[in-house]
């Protein structure tokens, strides 16, 4: 089956909307990957429920390899964990073929806040409990996690205030009407550059090459998130044959060897996994990041309203 696949078109399902960053990301992976098999890779957009809809679009298609899925999983596993009403999560039924690359979150507090480091800020708000608030690009969504976990982990009294995406959130960031945002570095570093936020810390298991100066979580007392960088995934339904897993694991890892193809990766300030990582490691690499996001959202009890 290998040797002949894939004859038609693989459709790649988003399941957040155009424009996005994920969909952005998707897009340069898809035309390098669909360059390399001979087939052209349509994108379908299938936004909602915090990338639910798409993604059990891909898990109810037919497993042939002709519909693949390009996500996190920790958006799926928050909204799982906030919807479960046993507490128990449940693996998504997909089959992982690739992790396509991580990105580091990035903690930053506007420059009139008078905040220059992460110890500064815990000790304003501690100072000063319930008097601010922190951004989000909506519930439920990574940036809001990652401030939640720091929140629960340092018993810190701050509002939640959720915005529609990043871009707005930074924007009232850099306005000093929130005390701090945590988003990626292509949302967070623009801002930094132009003087306008300080970064304070990076989600990330060690300090990033565009921020060598800035300490990553693990170094200010909250370690849970060392490992929390915002993943994306290459999935496949259950039940996709493993020759085709194979074929679509072997064929990202000759895209990420491609040095035109990882200067493109490079725009995003995201980090490209090991080109030898095989589809059986990603998938545990994939299930065990889904249960430890699942945690997180039982742990910190945040709720969508």
């Amino acid at each position: 089956m290998a040797q002949t696949y894939p004859n038609k078109p693989i459709n790649v399902v988003v399941p957040f909307p155009a424009g996005g960053y994920v969909d952005s990301f998707a897009r340069v992976v898809t035309a390098k990957l669909g360059a390399l098999l001979g087939q052209t890779m349509p994108v379908l957009n299938r936004p909602g429920a915090g990338g639910t809809v798409g993604a059990e679009s891909v898990v109810r298609a037919p497993p042939d390899g002709y519909t693949i899925l390009v996500s996190g999983v920790s958006s799926l596993a928050i909204f799982e964990a906030m919807r479960s009403k046993t507490g128990e999560a449940e693996l998504p039924k997909l089959s992982y073929i690739s992790l396509i690359a991580s990105t580091p979150g990035v903690m930053t507090t506007s420059t009139q806040s008078g905040v220059a480091t992460f110890k500064d800020l815990i000790e304003k708000v501690h100072k000063e409990p319930g008097q601010y608030s922190y951004g989000s690009a909506g519930p439920g969504t990574p940036s809001h996690l990652w401030s939640a976990e720091i929140v629960r982990a340092l018993k810190l009294d701050i509002r939640h205030a959720a915005y529609k995406g990043g871009a707005p959130a930074l924007q009232e960031l850099a306005n000093n009407q929130i005390l701090w945002m945590i988003d990626t570095p292509v949302g967070s570093l623009p801002l930094a550059r132009a003087g306008k936020v300080t970064p304070l810390a990076v989600i990330a298991p060690s300090r990033i090459k565009q921020l060598p100066d800035t300490p990553a979580i693990g170094e200010l007392g909250v370690p849970q998130l060392a490992d929390k960088a915002s993943t994306l995934y290459l999935a496949a339904p259950a039940g996709t044959p493993k020759a085709i897993l194979d074929r679509l694991n072997e064929v990202y890892a000759q895209a990420i060897k491609d040095a035109e193809f990882t200067a493109r990766i490079d725009t995003f300030d995201s980090v490209l996994p090991d080109p030898e990582m095989k589809a059986d490691k990603v998938r545990e690499a994939a299930e065990a990041e889904y249960l430890s996001w699942f945690k997180i959202v039982r742990d910190t009890g945040i709720k969508v309203d």
